[in-house]
């Protein structure tokens, strides 16, 4: 049901949007994206932590093209790189609208194929600006998925992340919404992954976001649920901004914390402080990189 044509006027809505991700992109690097680094931005943000998508989406989501002449598209190089968090989420927002949009025709979560073969639709309509070729021409796009199906993970899930140069660091999986995977994390390293009851009373103040790419494959560990340690944290963790992060945007004199449904809050200077805006904050991060910080790297 879901591979059926879209509906002409939600296909001019998600057509549209996603012709804004490909704006961004050029805004971002000084020039619109090729086919492969378009799809590479969309692969980087599927929803996985959307009800509307089923448990075989792997993140980053790899889509290969057939174009015009049946020829499998091949793509050199990649600015994706380069790109700021602004365009990810924007990809993120109008994912999720495709994905929510199918599985309501459908009745289910949707599958990566029928993903794939709905934002097909959304290329051929042509409306999104692409660097070496035309969306009409594209003929095809089919998802690199697992045989095997991911679980995702749940509110209370304890993780065991391994780090240098041995030992394991513990968190918690606090919820899964718009910024990502928030998770809480415990001082101390475990030396074999067990979650001992004295690492796990101590939190550290402020949880991080990330994606779940390590726990699909296999490198961090559910070892328990004990959503007790929710308490620990706040149950919508709030992504802080620097004063003048975001042009157009007031984030204060001090900064600004944003909840993933709501407001911006502005801070004063003692929260700003101890949460260390002014000294190489940051709380996104993907996986394997948080896995690398962990360890003691940057």
């Amino acid at each position: 049901m879901t591979d059926a044509p879209l509906d002409a006027d939600v296909l001019d809505t998600l057509a549209a949007g996603f012709a804004d991700v490909a704006a961004d992109f050029a805004d971002e690097v000084g020039g619109p994206p090729t086919l492969g680094e378009f799809l590479e931005v969309l692969g980087w943000a599927v929803p996985t932590t959307s009800a509307a998508v089923d448990g075989t989406f792997g993140e980053p989501l790899k889509l290969t093209a057939t174009v015009k002449g049946n020829k499998r598209y091949r793509s050199e190089s990649s600015r994706v790189p380069e790109l700021n968090d602004s365009v990810f989420e924007e990809a993120r927002s109008h994912n999720a609208a495709l994905a929510e949009r199918l599985a309501a025709a459908s009745g289910g979560p949707i599958t990566p194929q029928q993903y794939a073969s709905a934002l097909l639709q959304v290329l051929r309509a042509d409306r999104i600006v692409l660097a070496d070729v035309a969306g009409a021409d594209v003929r095809k796009l089919v998802p690199e998925v697992s045989a095997k199906r991911t679980t995702k993970l749940t509110p209370g899930d304890v993780l065991t992340i391994p780090v240098e140069p041995s030992g394991y660091r513990l968190a918690v999986v606090i919820t899964r919404n718009r910024f990502g995977t928030a998770i809480g994390l415990f001082e101390g390293v475990s030396p074999d992954g067990r979650p001992a009851v004295d690492l796990l009373r101590a939190p550290e103040r402020f949880p991080v976001y990330t994606e779940e790419s390590q726990v699909k494959n296999g490198a961090w560990r559910v070892v328990g649920h004990d959503e007790n340690l929710l308490a620990l944290f706040p149950a919508d963790p709030e992504v802080y901004h620097k004063p003048g992060a975001w042009p157009g945007l007031d984030t204060g004199v001090h900064g600004a914390a944003e909840p993933a449904d709501g407001p911006l809050r502005m801070i004063d200077e003692e929260e700003a402080r101890a949460v260390g805006l002014q000294s190489g904050y940051r709380q996104t991060y993907p996986a394997a990189f948080l896995q690398k910080v962990l360890s003691g790297g940057r």
